[in-house]
């Protein structure tokens, strides 16, 4: 091949590429997601956690995670959560666990071993704090396993019917959930607090407020 094939070819290829990148980027890419809300959702849930312990403990946050990809949206929260626990004195994180689930499983349900799972990374925690899915239904092994969970539960997790019950049985202390749907936007500006207000509920065992 001559020195002007080897350029035609050469500057076809860069075409190609050049092109390939450019259907990718505005068909298949995800768009870049607005980390604010979550960053404010796990500051928000640090301060809940900090008040329901009322002093010095030792916190276990567990993130649940679908084997397949990672999740930025779950990462900022986190990393928001551990932020804002660290602001409070004597409340110190003892353990970040991961708890993962293939994305074949039927999100009605937690898998057999889950609740098991979760109870066992309480060991040795004063509060457990779980970014997870809740199911729409629990097996009596499912509420048998996090009746062993030690310390207080703390759920940060999406509506479900499962959820009010295992907070007036006191097996869940405190759960952060959406609002379905949230309140109305202000029209002017609000804070990142009344942002959470808005569109989170918090609950607690004593004091369900306005979960359904």
């Amino acid at each position: 091949m001559d020195k002007k094939n080897s350029f035609l070819a050469l500057a076809a290829l860069a075409v190609i590429i050049g092109m390939g990148s450019f259907i990718y980027r505005t068909q298949f890419a995800l768009p870049k997601s607005n980390p604010a809300p979550f960053e404010t959702l796990g500051q928000e849930a640090a301060e809940e956690t900090a008040k329901l312990l009322a002093g010095p403990g030792r916190v276990v946050v567990v993130t649940e995670l679908i084997e397949v990809a990672r999740n930025p949206n779950l990462e900022a929260q986190v990393k928001a959560f551990k932020a804002g626990l660290a602001k409070h004195t004597g409340v110190t994180l003892k353990a970040a666990q991961e708890l993962k689930r293939p994305p074949s499983e039927d999100p009605r349900v937690w898998p057999s071993a889950q609740a098991g799972q979760l109870a066992a990374f309480t060991e040795g925690a004063d509060a457990s704090v779980f970014f997870t899915s809740l199911p729409q239904q629990f097996t009596a092994a499912d509420i048998a396993s996090l009746k062993g969970a030690k310390g207080k539960v703390v759920i940060v997790a999406n509506q479900s019917p499962v959820l009010k019950p295992l907070l007036q049985q006191g097996i869940i202390h405190l759960a952060i959930v959406n609002r379905f749907p949230p309140k109305p936007a202000p029209s002017g500006k609000e804070t990142p607090r009344q942002w959470f207000d808005r569109v989170y509920l918090v609950a607690k065992s004593d004091a369900l407020g306005e979960l359904p």
